[in-house]
């Protein structure tokens, strides 16, 4: 197994929130995580990048993560949680830079020439170099995003996790996001993963589905496999039918049938 988990349990007091989940995500892949409200995803997402307690293992490379050093872990792994604040003050030229810090040597005082010249490079390519002297409390919803999201890569880390990365966005502006991590995979061999509600999004950009119910996982695999009418009312108890985008030729739900 590239990363995943085996026997990820979570209780928040009694009660139980993650249920023995075994995941896997496939390398240099988009993966969104699904489900209803409730169902466990950003618990998930949280176990995954270990900002919280539970029991079981995170696997990367088949050997548990937790054997590896905090440092070595944020080489590997970026987590860019959902609505992530960052101080008043600071530029967004500053903010990417904070993503060399796993990085940097003991006592190293500032950023290295190297360091400073692949921030530029991340920044030109997430089209953010030009507002690198803007404060980042004074950037629109999208522009924040696409901020945050370039301070992950300047990571470099090999495997990117995101809650809801396109919450609170315009339909512009969440199409530009997903745009942008599904090029991370394509041309970036990066290994994407994120929870998303909207599902004609999940069908349209991602490689692979992961189907939450009820801190369950009930189906895991490719975007053909998974989005179906079938599998769409075991997720979510909706009966819907399929059709096609017509610009891009993906799956899309065409149809719900109302209550």
């Amino acid at each position: 197994m590239y990363f995943g988990a085996e026997n990820i349990a979570v209780s928040y007091g009694k009660k139980q929130i993650l249920k023995n989940v075994n995941l896997t995500i496939e390398k240099e892949k988009t993966t969104a995580i699904i489900g209803l409200n409730g169902s466990g995803k950003s618990t998930l997402l949280k176990a995954l990048g270990r900002l919280i307690k539970f029991e079981g293992e995170v696997l990367f490379e088949d050997k548990p993560l937790s054997a590896r050093t905090d440092r070595q872990i944020a080489q590997i792994l970026a987590l860019l949680p959902q609505s992530v604040q960052a101080p008043a003050d600071i530029t967004v030229l500053e903010l990417v830079s904070l993503g060399r810090f796993p990085h940097q040597k003991l006592f190293q005082q500032g950023l290295s020439s190297e360091d400073n010249t692949f921030v530029e490079q991340v920044m030109r390519e997430t089209k953010v170099w030009e507002m690198r002297d803007t404060k980042v409390s004074s950037l629109s919803g999208g522009q924040r995003q696409r901020a945050f999201i370039s301070m992950i890569l300047a990571q470099n880390s090999e495997i990117i996790l995101l809650d809801e990365p396109t919450t609170y966005l315009d339909l512009v502006h969440q199409l530009d996001i997903l745009s942008l991590l599904k090029e991370l995979t394509n041309h970036h061999k990066k290994t994407v993963v994120y929870v998303i509600h909207d599902l004609n999004h999940a069908a349209r950009f991602a490689d692979n589905l992961v189907l939450l119910k009820a801190g369950e996982v009930i189906a895991e695999g490719t975007v053909e496999k998974l989005f179906t009418e079938v599998q769409l009312k075991e997720c979510f108890g909706l009966e819907v039918t399929l059709g096609n985008d017509s610009f891009t030729k993906s799956l899309m739900i065409a149809g719900v049938k109302g209550g």
